[in-house]
């Protein structure tokens, strides 16, 4: 009984290939299969297709094997398969021409249909500001989209292409025979420079096709970020003289805004709040380390500045002391004047 387990393989076989509609060339077909033009399509989900089948010989029997506008014709040398409006999925497994002489001769006709997403949606996993120096996820949902093998997700900062992301990074919903659903992430640590950022991606479909498919561009989503002050700018240490004008400056970028207090030698200096500091006329008392403390909620930074204050000279002094010089000078020359010349 042995010979009854090959029996039972060869008839597995024969159901297949009926269940399947396979159609096999026999020997006798080299160089007689059909020539489909074009030799492969690319078709856009609810858009036409067509190909024609053409044979060098006048075939007894012509036909489109297809769960879509299937067709056949007698003694003819070619047949065109056309569908005004591509909705059957199953089509995307590809469709098969046949022409019958001595022998039924096939070539199959691959076909891949495209659907451009409906939808791309950029969703940021975190309601509310985001804190500098922590990660957050951004999440791309593609809706209805296919072939997803052939999908690429771009994630752009401002209009700043940041990163790709592939099929071994999408989580995927429906029957991947048809048009699905992709989600995929991006993670980002939040900075500074993320505040009032634009993030958005965008669904790039990679075929070939006659005229490049356009992009599906995400809504873009603006990032805010609460980030602790920087100094920006700052007086450096300074020199000046008793009665000369002061001016100490100190700005600082922060989320939230920030405040700011100034202090004179770590004492807390009342009612001066702003950038900038000022003392009209100087005086020796006015010396010492002036400091800018700038503050918000997410932390503080300050600034020193080292002032020293120069003591101006007497004006009558000095004019008294200009006059005795010159009196001195004066009689030294009338004594070398006589010694010397008379």
């Amino acid at each position: 009984m042995e010979w009854i387990f090959p029996l039972r393989g060869i008839l597995l076989w024969i159901s297949l290939l009926c269940l399947f509609d396979i159609h096999v060339s026999g020997q006798n077909c080299r160089g007689k299969e059909p020539v489909i033009d074009p030799p492969a399509l690319v078709v856009k989900y609810g858009g036409p297709a067509t190909a024609t089948c053409r044979t060098e010989y006048n075939a007894d029997l012509i036909g489109w094997e297809a769960t879509v506008g299937a067709t056949t014709k007698e003694n003819a040398t070619q047949l065109v398969w056309s569908v005004d409006n591509v909705t059957d999925w199953s089509l995307k497994g590809g469709i098969t021409c046949f022409a019958n002489s001595d022998e039924q001769c096939t070539t199959r006709l691959p076909i891949t249909i495209y659907k451009i997403p409906e939808n791309v949606a950029l969703v940021l996993g975190e309601a509310g500001p985001l804190l500098e120096g922590h990660e957050y996820l951004l999440e791309c949902e593609v809706q209805s989209v296919a072939p997803v093998n052939n999908l690429t997700v771009i994630w752009f900062r401002g209009d700043t292409e940041l990163k790709r992301s592939g099929y071994s990074q999408f989580r995927i919903e429906g029957d991947r025979s048809q048009d699905v659903t992709v989600r995929t992430n991006l993670s980002i640590t939040a900075s500074t420079e993320d505040n009032k950022a634009s993030y958005s991606c965008a669904a790039h479909l990679d075929l070939d096709t006659a005229e490049p498919i356009p992009d599906t561009r995400s809504n873009s989503v603006l990032l805010e970020v609460l980030y602790k002050p920087r100094v920006l700018n700052s007086t450096g240490n300074t020199t000046v003289g008793v009665g000369d004008k002061l001016e100490l400056s100190c700005t600082a970028d922060a989320n939230p805004s920030p405040s700011l207090q100034w202090k004179h030698n770590g004492l807390m200096l009342a009612g001066n709040n702003n950038n900038t500091f000022l003392i009209d006329s100087v005086t020796v008392d006015n010396e010492g380390v002036y400091e800018c403390i700038i503050r918000n909620n997410q932390g503080q930074v300050s600034a020193k500045m080292d002032v020293k204050v120069e003591k101006k000279g007497n004006p009558v002094g000095i004019i008294i002391g200009v006059v005795l010089v010159v009196v001195v000078l004066v009689i030294l020359g009338v004594v070398i004047y006589k010694k010397y010349f008379k």
